[in-house]
Order: C-alpha cells, then sequence, then structure tokens
C-alpha cells in the first residue's frame, strides 16, 4: 500500500523554483526538517574504541558523536558555552570527520567537560560573580542507532528513532547488513540544492537519458516505486542482457534523506545534507562482505553519481534562471517525488 494520493499526483504541480535557492526557503527547512527528524552521521564500526568520534555539520549545526569509556554513545553540539568555540571541530567546509577525543576540551580557551558534557574545569577563567558550572554543560543530542548505523536527532521531543526508521526494518529483515564490513566514505559536494539530488534519486525516469551504462543494466519497462511509511523504494528488475549486475538488490530512500543501496555481496549508504540553498553535500558510506568485487561496485557508483551531479547542477542553473516557476509530476514515473515534495511541504506546514 501506498500514502501517495494517486488522485492527488495525477494532479500534482512540483515545488516552486523558489524553494531551491531562496535563502529563507533554505533556513525554513532548517528548522522544519533538520532540527525535527533523525539524521544518519555514522557507521559503528567508526567508532568502535573509546574516545572514538565522528565530527559534523548538519545543516549548519556543529556536533559531534562519540564513544565513552563506559561504552556509550553520546552526542552534543560542538559549542562551547562560553563563547561558542569548538570542541571537536569538524574539517573546514563541513566535511564530516572520524576523530579521536580523549578529552573535551574546547580549542578556543581551553575550558574541559566530563564524558557527560558538564562543565569540569576552566583553566585561568577566574573568580566570577554568579558563575555557575552546573548551569553550563554541552547542550546534548540524542543519538541511537539501528543495525549498526548511528542517528542522531536534536529535537528532545521527536518519537523515537524505531518511529522514524517506518518500513525500513521489514524491508531489511533478511539482509545480511551486519556481515558487511566498513570500506570507507566518501564525499561529493554539488552545486544544487539537496532537494534537487533527493527528487533525482527518488526517480528511474531519467536513467535512459543520463545513465547509459545503468540502463543496459536495469529492465526500465519494469521499474517501480512505491512511497509508504517514510520509505521509498525502487524496484528495478535486471537486464536479461546482463549476467552479473552490479546494480542488483534494494534500493530504498529514508525521510529526509538517506538511501540504503543493497548489493549481493555490498551496501552504499547515500546521504544527501544541505550545505547552502544552491549547495549540497552527498556523503557515502561503503560496506562490503569478504570477497566482494569492491572495485566494480564503487567504479559503477562514481559514475552514476557524477552523471547525477552533472544534470542536477543543470537543472540547479535552471531552477535560478527565473524561467521555471512550476511544473507537473509524471504519475507513471514520479510518485516517489510527489511523496518526498509532500513530506516537506508537511514539515513546513507544522513549524
Amino acid at each position: 500500500m501506498t500514502e501517495v494520493d494517486l488522485a492527488g499526483l495525477a494532479r500534482a504541480e512540483t515545488l516552486e523554483a523558489s524553494a531551491y535557492h531562496d535563502p529563507s526557503a533554505f533556513q525554513a527547512e532548517r528548522q522544519a526538517v533538520f532540527a525535527r527528524e533523525w539524521v544518519l552521521v555514522a557507521h559503528e564500526a567508526e567508532l568502535a574504541r573509546p574516545g572514538d568520534g565522528v565530527a559534523e555539520q548538519l545543516a549548519g549545526w556543529p556536533l559531534f558523536v562519540r564513544r565513552g569509556r563506559d561504552g556509550e554513545l553520546r552526542a552534543f553540539h560542538d559549542v562551547c558555552r562560553h563563547r561558542a568555540g569548538p570542541i571537536v571541530g569538524a574539517a573546514e567546509g563541513g566535511v564530516s570527520r572520524r576523530c579521536a577525543t580523549p578529552r573535551l576540551r574546547c580549542r578556543y580557551h581551553g575550558w574541559i567537560y566530563d564524558e557527560q558534557g558538564r562543565l569540569e574545569a576552566t583553566p585561568g577563567f577566574g573568580p566570577a560573580e554568579g558563575f555557575e558550572p552546573a548551569r553550563l554543560g554541552l547542550e546534548p543530542v540524542r543519538v541511537a542507532t539501528w543495525r549498526g548505523f548511528v542517528f542522531v536527532c536534536l529535537d528532545a521531543e521527536a518519537p523515537p528513532l524505531g518511529h522514524a526508521l517506518g518500513r525500513l526494518p521489514g524491508l531489511a529483515e533478511r539482509l545480511p547488513l551486519e556481515r558487511f564490513e566498513l570500506h570507507g566514505r566518501a564525499q561529493h559536494t554539488l552545486r544544487c540544492n539537496w532537494k534537487a539530488y533527493v527528487e533525482n534519486y527518488l526517480e528511474g525516469y531519467h536513467i535512459p537519458y543520463i545513465h547509459p551504462r545503468l540502463h543496459r543494466e536495469v529492465d526500465v519497462k519494469g521499474y517501480e516505486v512505491d512511497a509508504s511509511d517514510g520509505v521509498v523504494t525502487h524496484h528495478a528488475p535486471p537486464s536479461a542482457r546482463v549476467t552479473e549486475p552490479v546494480y542488483d538488490g534494494l534500493w530504498a530512500w529514508l525521510w529526509p534523506n538517506v538511501a540504503f543501496n543493497v548489493y549481493g555481496d555490498g551496501l552504499s549508504v547515500e546521504r544527501m545534507l544541505p550545505l547552502s540553498p544552491t549547495e549540497m553535500r552527498i556523503d557515502y558510506l561503503f560496506l562490503f562482505a569478504e570477497g566482494a568485487d569492491r572495485e566494480a561496485a564503487l567504479a559503477m557508483c562514481h559514475e552514476v553519481t557524477d552523471e547525477d551531479r552533472r544534470i542536477c547542477e543543470a537543472v540547479q542553473l535552471n531552477l535560478e534562471a527565473g524561467v521555471y516557476r512550476t511544473g507537473r509530476l509524471s504519475p507513471r514515473h514520479e510518485a516517489g517525488v510527489f511523496y518526498f515534495q509532500s513530506k516537506v511541504r508537511e514539515s513546513l506546514a507544522r513549524a
């Protein structure tokens, strides 16, 4: 069953072009979507030992996740309570990075916090009237895991991660995700709004025109999209012309911005993060089973990503040109795009 109103889809217009470049739209989505939803940040293999951490810029919010000496994962806003200095600090441009943080010391003036985020020491600060260290701990961020994947949520009132995962756990129940070992990350910066890339991911309509090798791999006539319960799935039967297709498995996108692409012997997790109204970043986590043909999978992923990058950046230029305001969605091919745009509209309406 699908949550998409097919009658509504038959009449549907796209979001307005201004939603893809207006700074006020970008700020509204930061608050309505990324400040309220569970968002993937890492794999537990990146946080295996006490002190291991991942620093992140989540739609403009600096934060970090860290494994404590007690084995617990904790997440905090990466903002010192003194004068907003970084504790860990993501790399320039907000690129996610692994890090080791044996002590939580502000990099600006040296304030020290314990593993629970409590203010422990203020070197050289001096006496101050009404100064209460107990009220100046790091601001916490909720953190939870699902089958090795680490998610955070900035909203203390949001439902738990299990609710946000929707039907994904059922879809992945029989998939051996735990036998895949982390291979590494890849990151790509694109000159387009994050929604333009998400929408590109959510339809196969463009495959014959943008992805020649992928087109040979899949039977586009049998391509189907299902959208319900926070998840959009792609069903693309392999082409009869290919004996060992790379792209054969589960393609599942989870609201608001992550896709799990599961193949026979590997998995790529694709996260779409906004950087500005007209710039975004794709973060890949690659995991493979022992003996997998990693090079073939990585090469195919790089090729398809670059093809998508070129078309999404071209679309972005047209969205900003002032000619296009809204368009129509294909009832046959763009149920996933309609579902995503409906979720965006609903989130903004609730804000």
